[in-house]
């Protein structure tokens, strides 16, 4: 176990150092420099993820375009939108990442 872990800890460095993690982190702090900005945004988020978690009772659509309604303007305010781009960048980088730990190990 101490092999995985000292190969995690070199993973968890160079995901730090990548672009794309840097990039998010820029964004992070422009937001957190404003904390009333920042509570919205993570508000959003969470009822975003909400909704990617609901199940479509025949209704999904309708909410989704509600809650995409209501966030308009917080959405489309530039440095949010930033932080949201950089945000998908960095979660599908650690996709690729897992994806790509669970081929190599052959996981069924």
């Amino acid at each position: 176990m101490v092999e995985v872990e000292n190969e995690l800890f070199s993973l968890v460095e160079a995901v730090k150092h990548s672009a794309t993690f840097k990039e998010y982190d820029r964004w992070r702090r422009i937001l957190k420099a404003d904390p009333e900005l920042f509570a919205k945004v993570n508000k959003y988020r969470a009822e975003n993820y909400r909704l990617q978690c609901l199940e479509d009772d025949g209704t999904l659509q309708d909410k989704i375009e509600k809650f995409a309604e209501e966030n308009r303007e917080l959405s489309e305010e530039p440095r949010v939108r930033a932080f949201l781009d950089a945000e998908v960048a960095l979660c599908r980088m650690l996709q690729e990442i897992t994806l790509r730990v669970v081929r190599g190990i052959d996981f069924e």
